[in-house]
């Protein structure tokens, strides 16, 4: 008797930044999803009871405004603005994206969403390096929009728009 097994396509992601189309492909990797994990478990007890909301992967922003427009996956993405949060993503600028870098994805994370993160008004933004185990934070609400502070495992984060939010890193890179 044949044994007949169902074999599934990988998931597909697109982003689509200044009209081009970017593939998010291959799915991240272990690594990338224990950081991911643990700081979505950091910051989200935090808010719990704030009017902020923290959205994981395969939540669509759409920094423009326009849901027929240019979108991105960050991530990790908080919106404190309730009237952003829409049935299709976030419409509009969220207030924190946090990025954690693979290999496939790093430069894209380093260069074009850095600059449409800068430009659309994040406040913002962390890229996170699981492989170097560092951090870089952008701060663009205060018009630093040059170098990023940097930390490494051994630190601890302030989460600027969160005043008393601290994020250990040694935490985070278990």
């Amino acid at each position: 008797m044949p044994n007949h097994f169902s074999v599934q396509a990988p998931f597909e992601r697109w982003e689509r930044i200044d009209g081009v189309i970017y593939d998010m492909s291959p799915s991240p990797s272990s690594e990338h999803q224990a950081i991911l994990v643990n700081l979505v478990r950091e910051i989200s007890t935090y808010l719990k009871g704030k009017t902020c909301k923290l959205f994981t992967s395969l939540y669509d922003v759409y920094l423009n405004g326009d849901e027929s427009g240019d979108y991105v996956i960050p991530d990790i993405t908080i919106v404190c603005d309730p009237n952003k949060i829409q049935h299709k993503g976030c419409v509009g600028v969220p207030d924190m994206v946090i990025e954690i870098l693979s290999p496939s994805t790093a430069y894209k994370d380093k260069t074009t969403k850095l600059k449409a993160y800068r430009n659309a008004g994040v406040r913002e933004y962390w890229i996170v390096d699981p492989y170097n185990q560092f951090v870089e934070v952008y701060l663009f609400a205060d018009g630093n929009n040059s170098f990023p502070m940097v930390y490494n495992k051994d630190e601890t984060i302030s989460v600027s728009i969160f005043g008393e939010l601290e994020i250990v890193m040694d935490d985070i890179f278990e």
